[in-house]
């Protein structure tokens, strides 16, 4: 078992034994943890499923991934992750719309969308790309809107949407989706918080 004392990395750093993952969440590391709860180590914050380093949105997907995955080496391969969901834009309103959009692009993969899901897809993109654009008037209504739709509530929902998809395919290909739905959303979150950051230095520079 994995505890904050026997092998703890440093900050953002993974451990060369990765750790065996848990459901659920738990009260101190060394009665194990579940894969927002070994990130809240890595980043060197108070030991908690939902720390500050993660956007609520990814944390929700992430929390969510680990708890349906049903086998513990496929759960514990998303310590692997783990660094990669520090530092996710907290503040940024794109990144709901991303993960919410990478969950049902997920169940896409898995079989045809209904047709109210390919309709949240395209508003989930759609609003990706007003953001994008920089107009004011639409940050101000997304911001509206997830205060509606918090990100745990918005994420939840469309992956209900995964889990639908998914449902009767073989154990071991299941799992294998869901880890992979979490890897695409957390390199989908980076690449968004990425371009926005660059985009920032470059207005400087200029």
């Amino acid at each position: 078992m994995w505890t904050r004392e026997r092998n703890t990395p440093g900050p953002g750093r993974a451990p060369n034994q990765l750790p065996l993952l848990q459901r659920g969440h738990h009260r101190r590391p060394e009665d194990g943890a579940c894969v927002m709860e070994y990130v809240s180590v890595l980043a060197g914050g108070k030991f908690t499923d939902h720390p500050r380093c993660t956007h609520p949105a990814l944390a929700t997907l992430a929390r969510l991934v680990n708890d349906w995955i049903d086998d513990d080496e496929a759960r514990s391969k998303l310590a692997l992750l783990a660094p990669d969901l520090i530092d996710t834009g907290r503040g940024d309103l794109r990144i709901t719309q991303c993960v919410v959009a990478s969950c049902l692009q997920g169940a896409a993969a898995a079989r045809q969308l209904p047709p109210a899901a390919e309709r949240q897809l395209t508003r989930a993109r759609r609003r990706i790309g007003d953001i994008e654009r920089g107009g004011s008037w639409a940050r101000i209504r997304l911001g509206c809107w997830q205060v509606l739709n918090p990100p745990n509530v918005a994420v939840s929902s469309a992956f209900q949407v995964a889990i639908g998809q998914l449902r009767g395919l073989p154990r071991p290909e299941r799992n294998a989706r869901l880890s992979t739905l979490l890897s695409d959303a957390v390199a989908d979150c980076r690449r968004t918080v990425d371009v926005h950051s660059v985009g920032h230095a470059d207005a400087r520079a200029g």
